[in-house]
């Protein structure tokens, strides 16, 4: 078997989930309109042993038949009740396993036998990225089967209803390979997951793009990776990602996606900057796709939206088409130069240029002059509410187009919004570390002192631009902003350099005295010191720059000298 590549058909044909699943209620009670009960029930065979589940099951209190969900956490989480109780109170009967296995000072969790140890997460070491005898011998292959085993509880819960499934970034993967080789599943929703886990560090559009090839990630690439199963995906597919996803390539995301076969019924939506989260729009979509396939409501699932990178009148512009069968209610298309990790790209705003019809529009790809490679993407939401998103479509650029604009240093002015700033940290307030409550522009401008607006976030702001070649700093430069606070604060300024997979903050502060008045901030690259005081070698190294306080603070003005 050690050299065996097995295919998801292979790997799964002989999987027996039928074995008795002693299921055990450990704990019952009642919150709000939600009954919940901690169960543990057994799983797949290992040798003379089972696999013993833990999860927490929900439903709505006053009883009857509903529509179910199976929810899939990351790998490094477990079961939430907030998550449950979010879709138990939209009326589903919510199941959410923990696979992850034993973690310090939790009393309940997923046991498996020693011979498969590896199943639980901490313990996962090599079997989670590599399949060296076959892809049964992974991490994956073991929570794939306590998927497979939930699922088949689910369904002795709920006999009649229809169920499907939501996984998370390594959930996400898992419902992959579910909603390939089950026939139980209306709908599958993979979150922020992929694909293409082998490639990992390795860029679509970078300078080295094809992957080292060896038995072992022929096994890990044929039995394991998302995109092997896309094809043999059997029920509808909304795939949600966000596009600066460190934990996968986004450019390749589509790819997968794009594997599902054609026929069947599937939709794409990409969240614009976030990196393995989602807003509400998405979280919107998904409501939307499990109520028709799980509810049985009438709701258009419109197509993605397509998108190509053309010339027209000597000016650069992407050409977006939409779904012709609904009706958009607006469309945004997204662009950033030269960067091919996509998880640093500076994805800012195009406007318009014209429209023609009802189902295709013109959007401005104002690049900067000496940029080589150009990336867009657009997003479109319909009347009914769904919303959709396109492939990252890319051109090299080997002419000047009328369009294209020269350097500047303006890395951010609120005259322009919120511009190109994101999120940085993401906290507790972020449902299963995955949904974020944005009914509050988690990015937004609020008033300093003489009714100017600055930027702000609770998250924490952070902001691509600095690598962007149109913003870069010059080698030299120093970074200056303007800064308020109401109330005395320390802003801690962090700029990180990419090293491969790795990031180096290099950090500064800068104190603000609370008055009523806008302080200009200057700051050089000796300002920056990593942890052991060395300091950046300049601020053009910068793959992104970062904003915190412990305290309510803006910004504006944020440029290079």
């Amino acid at each position: 078997m050690a050299n065996k590549i097995l295919t998801p058909i292979t790997l799964w044909s002989g999987f027996d989930d039928s074995l008795p699943l002693h299921a055990e209620t450990k704990r019952e009670y009642t919150a709000g309109k939600t009954v919940y009960s901690e169960i543990a029930f057994s799983g797949r065979a290992v040798g003379g042993e089972r696999v013993r589940i833990c999860a927490l099951y929900a439903h709505p209190a006053e009883g009857g038949s509903y529509p179910a969900l199976l929810i899939l956490p990351d790998a490094g989480r477990t079961y939430e009740e907030a998550l449950v109780r979010l879709f138990a109170e939209k009326g589903y009967a919510v199941l959410m396993p923990d696979y992850r296995g034993a973690w310090e000072g939790v009393k309940n969790y997923t046991v498996y036998p020693q011979a498969v140890a590896y199943g639980n997460y901490k313990d996962a070491g090599r079997h989670l990225f590599y399949a060296d005898e076959t892809a049964k011998e992974t991490s994956w292959y073991e929570w794939v089967a306590v998927a497979r085993y939930a699922l088949r509880l689910l369904r002795m819960y709920c006999p009649e209803s229809p169920i499907g499934a939501i996984g998370l970034k390594a959930g996400g993967d898992i419902v992959w390979q579910l909603a390939a080789t089950s026939d139980e599943l209306s709908c599958a929703i993979p979150v922020c997951a992929g694909g293409w886990a082998a490639y990992k560090g390795i860029q679509k559009f970078g300078e080295n793009f094809e992957l080292k090839m060896d038995e072992e990630r022929y096994r890990f690439l044929g039995g394991v990776d998302s995109q092997a199963y896309a094809p043999y995906v059997r029920c509808p597919v909304l795939m949600l990602c966000s596009t600066n996803d460190d934990r996968f390539d986004a450019d390749r995301a589509f790819d997968t996606f794009a594997r599902v076969n054609a026929e069947q019924e599937k939709t794409f939506y990409f969240s614009a900057r976030y990196n393995g989260h989602i807003g509400n729009t998405a979280i919107k979509d998904l409501e939307l796709f499990a109520a028709k396939y799980l509810k049985g409501r009438e709701v258009f699932i419109p197509s993605p939206v397509d998108i190509s990178i053309e010339e027209e009148d000597g000016e650069l512009v992407a050409k977006i088409c939409f779904d012709k069968n609904g009706e958009a209610d607006y469309c945004e298309v997204f662009m950033a130069e030269d960067m091919p990790d996509s998880c640093l790209r500076d994805w800012t705003r195009c406007q318009l240029k014209r429209t023609d019809g009802d189902d295709t529009a013109y959007f401005y790809l104002n690049a900067y002059q000496g940029a080589k490679t150009v990336f867009a993407f657009a997003k479109a939401k319909y009347s009914c509410g769904f919303a959709v998103s396109s492939k990252i479509a890319v051109k090299r650029i080997e002419k000047q187009f009328t369009n294209m604009v020269p350097k500047n240093r303006v890395l951010f002015s609120s005259k322009n919004g919120t511009d190109s700033f994101t999120l940085d940290k993401y906290d507790d307030n972020v449902l299963a570390d995955c949904f974020l409550d944005n009914s509050v522009k988690p990015v937004r401008l609020i008033e300093g002192p003489c009714g100017i607006k600055g930027v702000y976030s609770s998250y924490g702001l952070r902001l691509y631009r600095i690598n962007d070649e149109m913003y870069r700093p010059a080698e030299h430069a120093i970074i200056k902003f303007d800064a308020y606070a109401q109330a005395a604060a320390v802003i801690e300024v962090n700029i990180y350099v990419a090293k491969g997979d790795d990031r180096e903050c290099f950090s500064s502060t800068v104190n603000l005295t609370g008055a009523e008045e806008w302080m200009p901030c200057i700051l050089s690259a000796k300002d920056f010191k990593n942890e052991v005081g060395k300091p950046i070698g300049s601020i053009a190294e910068g793959a992104y720059i970062t904003f915190h306080s412990k305290n309510l603070f803006c910004i504006n003005n944020l440029l290079w000298l």
